[in-house]
């Protein structure tokens, strides 16, 4: 292997490892958001969906995120694809039957 190519192979890692940093700075400072007491219930929960996605870009495992768990400021657990799956299934039949309900 050559020096150069060694080189970039390491600022390749390096350039990765910052990423995987920030992100992983991102989802605790939207998580630390989802939990001030000073922002609204919405913008609480909006946040603690924010660490989730990015949780789940970083892990391949999702947060469950429930109004009870951001309004007690409890720790988000970690959910399998197969039940998240099930979960957002559950979510979509609420909001069709919500909407067929204001029609």
């Amino acid at each position: 292997m050559t020096t150069l190519h060694k080189r970039n192979q390491e600022r390749t890692h390096e350039g990765t490892i910052r990423i995987e940093r920030s992100e992983k700075n991102q989802e605790r400072a939207y998580i630390a958001a989802s939990h001030r007491g000073d922002r609204s219930m919405e913008a609480r929960i909006e946040s603690a969906r924010k660490a989730s996605e990015i949780h789940k870009k970083r892990t391949g495992k999702a947060l469950r995120i429930t109004p009870e768990d951001v309004r007690n400021e409890e720790m988000y657990q970690e959910i399998d694809p197969e039940e998240e799956a099930k979960l957002e299934q559950l979510h979509q039949e609420v909001i069709g039957e919500s909407q067929n309900q204001e029609k």
